[in-house]
């Protein structure tokens, strides 16, 4: 089954109406104002089955000048657009502008209804005709059918269903891959079920019980029923008019211009880069920071247009802009949309957006060229793009899904192609998260650079550790890429890793005959000391060097590892606590256990030394503690 969408357009009055009811048998009008005054105020409803197992939802939008607003929340996600034109008329003021918004929309495709045909004479019907036609060139009904019906006598109906049929069957279908988007066009409750929202379903699958988010409000509920065509269905597919009803929500949360979406992959944002075109019958230049409604989908806000590289922008031209929004808009980038002067309410131009949340752009020609490869460049570098943006913060075909209207699966298939091309590196034990290359090896040539500041500030240090070097590098990078580059750069033989400790490959720390006399002093007074050693302060004081060459000397023995620091500022020599440690056990295993006091007597020691010794061989798990009591870790 193939779900497509048809929407009318054309002036006031042209029968618009009265058209999809002929075809359809469905009137409209549903508001009791449209049937008193007889005219369209908002956009209705019909199902029309068409040949070829094809199902379409008929949307009729207003005609009057005043209810365009009302028109562009209807006309958004349609695949094809019923021109409606009376032959007693011809073209008339919104016949153009409905036309303008529907180029601007790019919608597929169109058929052209020249209505009324039972009020005209037939030389009068194809004196129109071709008048239509002409005002048609350049559009992109130019080479569209146009069918003279009556919806009163009947008369072309079945050659309009026909010319729908073939419209229909050129329709590129909808795919269920797409991620759920429903803009929402109506909101209401029914008593015992709670509130109802409609809308075109213009990307992905709803189902019953699915659980949903409303944006911006970013309310999370879930679907309880869903209806098509008036018909209650389990599934509702892209393509499809569809009315969702939501648990445990208010009417009142929910308004026009919100969107339907699963939770927590779409995001509000309040700039968006897009490209522009003025329609040629705008009536005056748009200026740098002029203020504008903005339509997409069912919503219109209030936005600035950023002009880069001039100062306005003439009728009929395009250009590259920025849109700074005065409330937040959910969209992706390829989808359309239209601006409309602020005052008077005019449709003056419109396009397609191309990046969501970006910067504040400076004014110049980069952010233009920016822009253009997002506009006209192949699929692969707006992907790469994205992957680009996103800097060393890993990013998925799944978040890059939320950002541009293309399916997961097609974004997945580029960025393996990318992936394979050298372009981005994967992210080692992150599912499908990527990098962009570039940032990586910026990342891989900063890691460097900290290791050689490291050592020209610390020059009698043996390494830098490895969390003050992870420290030094963007928060956003990823852990398991910062090991894959200790890993690449070993293997390439710039780096040394050596537990905890990185240097450079060729670094050796380099000593001036003081130091070294300094270092052997140092080394020689712990020896001594045996199991009493001094505390730092005194070491230093004790060997005539308590100055900043002292210190660095003694950090270099804890770096070679010939102190070895027990707590706080207790520090053995490793050949004496080597020695302690092998009593100790050889002390177990004969006793089995073994108390602070048997320590103290072994070593003749206070118990300011016995408890952190003890307490260091707990931590290495030699021993293990029994109450006041030690045993072996093997004995436990």
């Amino acid at each position: 089954m193939k779900h497509i969408i048809i929407g009318t357009a054309g002036h006031i009055d042209h029968g618009k109406t009265a058209l999809v009811k002929a075809l359809t048998g469905t009137d409209t009008d549903r508001l009791k104002e449209e049937q008193q005054r007889g005219i369209t105020i908002d956009i209705g409803f019909a199902f029309l089955a068409l040949p070829n197992d094809i199902e379409a939802g008929i949307i009729d939008v207003p005609g009057h000048e005043k209810f365009v607003k009302n028109m562009l929340a209807g006309i958004g996600g349609i695949d094809i657009a019923i021109l409606v034109i009376a032959a007693d008329e011809g073209i008339m003021p919104q016949t153009e502008e409905h036309l303008a918004i529907c180029d601007l929309l790019q919608i597929p495709r169109g058929v052209v209804a020249l209505t009324k045909t039972d009020l005209v004479e037939a030389e009068w019907l194809e004196m129109v005709t071709e008048e239509v036609r002409e005002g048609l060139r350049g559009t992109f009904l130019q080479d569209a059918p146009i069918v003279p019906v009556s919806s009163k006598t009947g008369d072309g109906l079945d050659i309009l269903r026909n010319a729908l049929s073939d419209a229909a069957a050129q329709v590129q279908e909808r795919g269920a891959d797409g991620i759920l988007r429903l803009p929402i066009d109506r909101v209401f409750t029914i008593k015992g079920f709670g509130t109802v929202v409609t809308g075109t379903l213009i990307s992905g699958v709803a189902e019953q019980e699915q659980p949903v988010e409303i944006l911006p409000e970013r309310i999370v509920t879930r679907v309880r029923n869903i209806q098509v065509h008036d018909a209650p269905v389990e599934r509702a597919f892209a393509g499809q008019r569809t009315a969702i009803n939501l648990h445990s929500v208010e009417k009142q949360a929910i308004e026009r211009g919100n969107v339907l979406s699963v939770p927590g992959l779409l995001t509000p944002t309040y700039m968006l880069d897009a490209y522009l075109k003025l329609t040629p019958k705008a009536s005056h230049p748009l200026k740098y920071r002029s203020r504008v409604r903005l339509h997409h989908g069912t919503s219109e806000i209030l936005a600035r247009v950023i002009l880069f590289d001039r100062e306005e922008l003439l009728p009929g031209e395009s250009a590259y802009v920025q849109f700074r929004c005065e409330t937040p808009l959910i969209a992706l980038a390829r989808d359309r949309y239209i601006i409309r002067s602020y005052s008077p309410v005019i449709t003056i131009g419109g396009g397609e957006i191309l990046y969501l949340h970006p910067g504040k752009h400076k004014r110049s020609s980069a952010p233009v060229a920016q822009m253009k490869t997002l506009h006209t460049g192949q699929f692969a570098d707006i992907v790469a793009h994205y992957v680009e943006d996103a800097e060393f913060a890993p990013i998925s075909a799944g978040r890059i899904a939320g950002l541009i209207a293309m399916p997961p699966a097609r974004i997945k298939e580029e960025i393996e192609r990318l992936r394979q091309q050298g372009v981005i590196i994967a992210v080692p034990g992150q599912s499908d998260d990527v990098i962009h290359a570039s940032h990586y090896q910026r990342a891989r040539q900063e890691l460097q650079r900290h290791v050689e500041e490291f050592h020209a500030q610390f020059p009698l240090k043996s390494g830098i550790t490895r969390e003050e070097l992870r420290k030094k590098l963007p928060d956003a990078l990823p852990q398991s890429l910062f090991q894959r580059m200790l890993d690449e750069l070993s293997a390439e033989g710039a780096l040394e890793v050596e537990q905890n400790l990185i240097r450079r490959q060729a670094h050796r720390i380099h000593l001036t005959p003081r130091q070294q006399q300094i270092k052997e002093k140092l080394e020689q007074r712990y020896l001594e000391a045996r199991f009493q050693p001094p505390n730092k302060k005194d070491a230093l004081q004790d060997i005539g060097a308590p100055d900043k060459e002292g210190e660095a000397m003694f950090s270099v023995l804890l770096t070679e590892k010939t102190l070895i620091r027990i707590e706080d500022d207790l520090y053995y020599h490793q050949k004496v606590f080597a020695d302690m440690t092998a009593q100790i056990i050889e002390y177990l295993k004969q006793h089995q256990e073994i108390s602070i006091g048997d320590v103290k007597n072994l070593f003749d020691i206070s118990r300011k030394y016995s408890v952190p010794v003890m307490a260091y061989l707990d931590a290495g798990q030699i021993t293990l503690r029994k109450g006041d009591l030690r045993v072996l870790r093997g004995d436990a």
